[in-house]
């Protein structure tokens, strides 16, 4: 005899939700998909180019460390003795403002000059290193290419010893249609120029 006594919520099983995806969503992801799929096609057929059709790339790109920035006085004994020790200037050296010098850099293309820019160093006080990069349009052709790099304040021709010499190159350069050209810093710290991935010409101090 079946009994009426009326059944409890916790002896029902839970029914699970559904979590399949419906048509509708399957459909809409395989739209996307073949969107996705379509657009990376379409760029594939249209590879993008390092430079524009017609002309050339100069790239002037280092990463350097420039000499200590000169107070251009000499300390007194009694300033000497509150640096530490191992900032304290040598006897007949004056003493350092805790910075660095900026770099100057100059590039002309037959005589015509297209860079001439001050970098300073980075950091809050500027005693860190010094980046540089600019990229430069090259009209195609024959051309005569000269660099130079030099630290403010410490050219060659203020007759100090101690000060950075001046870094120049000079160089006979074919370019070609979409070339890029790379003036840099080589290990021996002097401007280098590549092109073809290849060193083409060093410069002199």
């Amino acid at each position: 005899m079946a009994s009426d006594a009326p059944v409890s919520p916790e002896a029902v099983p839970p029914v699970l939700e559904d979590r399949r995806p419906g048509p509708g969503r399957l459909a809409g992801f395989i739209l996307l998909f073949l969107a996705v799929a379509s657009g990376l096609a379409a760029f594939s057929a249209f590879p993008w180019a390092a430079t524009p059709p017609g002309v050339a790339l100069l790239k002037v790109a280092f990463k350097r460390v420039s000499a200590p920035a000169e107070t251009g006085a000499a300390l007194s004994r009694e300033e000497l003795e509150k640096l530490p020790r191992h900032m304290r200037p040598q006897g007949g050296q004056s003493g350092t403002s805790g910075t660095r010098r900026d770099t100057i850099v100059r590039v002309t293309l037959d005589g015509r000059p297209i860079l001439e820019r001050t970098y300073r160093p980075t950091g809050l006080r500027h005693d860190g290193p010094t980046f540089v990069y600019e990229e430069l349009s090259v009209p195609l052709g024959r051309h005569v290419l000269e660099g130079a790099l030099v630290e403010a304040g410490g050219a060659r021709a203020k007759g100090d010893a101690t000060s950075s010499p001046e870094r120049r190159i000079v160089a006979a350069v074919e370019v070609e249609s979409g070339q890029v050209l790379l003036l840099e810093l080589s290990s021996q710290q002097e401007l280098a120029l590549r092109w073809g991935g290849q060193l083409r010409a060093t410069g002199d101090r």
